[in-house]
């Protein structure tokens, strides 16, 4: 199987405040249905592609001293700084790497399944790693939202139209978010529950976003796409703290199923 597909530098130090700002932006929706899932003492979680590891230190919490976390990814320099007894760090791949059979009571993903080569193999993978009864809680982007915009700002339209085709042109699915439920069930998975949030707000208010079009700025450039200077003007509106442009941004579709008993 191919190796995943990651626009991102997972090395840079950049990338740890990318995926803190982007935790800011969406732990209050993970966070809350994990909470509806149930964890709870003495469960065996699974974070996949953990990141900063604002989830992890959650669900170590929530577990308690007779539960267990393991927390993977590709770069785990950040997760190491975590102290908890019941969290154990991986380096892993998920689209290469084992996970094994019937381990764990609960399999989380944020932002993860879209850089997959075959999404529903990784799919497959997880669902065979989880316990029968287990759940599985997957999180993903539709991002025809990411253009929308209030009043009408045919710069901000432009750029993030550009984002999105340049995501495709990566090789991305855009708009994985609304391609989810029918993925976790053609796993195996029943009782799937889906729903879709979107946060908008004045681009000020969320550097995630800035942070990620710095990032793809040259890239978007290369493409032809938008000009320096239609970024940089978007740019210029997230450092303007009286910029009242309030932006959509990206959909984030929250589906979890369960693993017949």
């Amino acid at each position: 199987m191919a190796a995943q597909r990651y626009i991102f530098n997972t090395a840079e130090a950049g990338e740890h405040r990318r995926l803190l700002e982007q935790a800011q932006v969406w732990d209050r929706l993970t966070f809350r249905r994990l909470g509806e899932i149930g964890v709870g003492e003495g469960w065996r979680c699974l974070e996949v592609g953990a990141g900063s590891g604002t989830v992890v230190r959650w669900l170590a919490d929530r577990v308690g001293p007779t539960g267990h976390v393991v927390a993977t990814d590709l770069e785990t320099t950040w997760l190491r700084a975590i102290e908890a007894s019941n969290v154990e760090v991986r380096e892993h791949e998920i689209s290469t790497g084992s996970l094994g059979d019937s381990v764990y009571d609960l399999i989380n993903l944020r932002l993860v399944l879209v850089h997959q080569p075959d999404e529903q193999a990784v799919l497959d993978k997880l669902v065979k790693a989880l316990v029968p009864g287990g759940s599985l809680l997957v999180e993903e982007y539709d991002m025809r939202t990411l253009p929308a915009c209030s009043p009408p700002d045919d710069t901000w339209r432009s750029v993030g139209g550009a984002s999105v085709e340049f995501l495709e042109k990566s090789g991305l699915d855009a708009h994985l978010g609304i391609r989810l439920p029918g993925l976790l069930e053609t796993a195996g998975l029943v009782d799937v529950d889906a729903e879709a949030v979107g946060f908008p707000r004045r681009i000020p208010e969320i550097p995630a976003w800035r942070t990620q079009i710095v990032e793809i700025r040259e890239p978007l450039i290369a493409t032809g796409l938008v000009t320096p200077e239609q970024i940089d003007e978007v740019i210029a509106g997230f450092d303007d703290e009286s910029c009242r442009l309030v932006v959509h941004g990206p959909t984030m579709v929250s589906v979890r199923g369960r693993k017949p008993a």
